[in-house]
């Protein structure tokens, strides 16, 4: 919540330059900015999407801590 809650104000800033007609690059790098993060939380989802169907395709029990090193290797290689 907290990423989405930066990202949200991350727009807003974004909303303001353009208004206020900042230069272009400026905006771009806030954009990146915007970007980035949007990226990261859909490295966090993905992740926790793998680590929900690797327990449902498990014929045997997987342990809480197998299930991190498996969040935790999507989100190094995103």
């Amino acid at each position: 919540m907290r990423r989405l809650r930066r990202i949200e104000g991350q727009v807003r800033g974004l909303e303001g330059m353009i208004e206020r007609a900042e230069p272009c690059p400026s905006i771009l790098t806030q954009v990146a900015a915007v970007e980035g993060a949007v990226k990261q939380i859909a490295r966090i989802v993905s992740a926790c999407s793998i680590a929900e169907g690797v327990v449902s395709l498990s014929s045997e029990a997987i342990s809480p801590a197998q299930i991190q090193m498996v969040i935790k290797d999507v989100l190094r290689s995103g």
